[in-house]
């Protein structure tokens, strides 16, 4: 399958060290170069943006990204569900 929104190779390592909540799924916190941060963005196995809670569609270009990180809730999230995912999974 062929994810619409691959992270670097920079943002991948610092996002394979972040606390997986599921399987493969990793919610976090997106900083981006003009300062705005984007809460509750699910990566898929390290490497992939496959959603934003409250977005249908990603909001920022990954060029964009400063920092990644996470913060107790992102580890543990309440709300597990509710991800308007941006691939087809079919």
């Amino acid at each position: 399958m062929k994810f619409k929104y691959c992270l670097s190779e920079d943002l991948k390592k610092k996002c394979a060290a972040l606390t997986e909540f599921r399987n493969g799924g990793t919610q976090v916190k997106v900083k981006l170069r003009s300062g705005d941060v984007f809460k509750n963005v699910l990566i898929s196995n390290s490497s992939y943006i496959v959603a934003v809670k409250g977005f249908d569609k990603l909001p920022f270009d990954v060029d964009e990204i400063e920092e990644i990180y996470q913060s107790d809730e992102d580890k543990r999230p309440p709300e597990v569900s509710g991800w308007i995912f941006f691939d087809d999974w079919q």
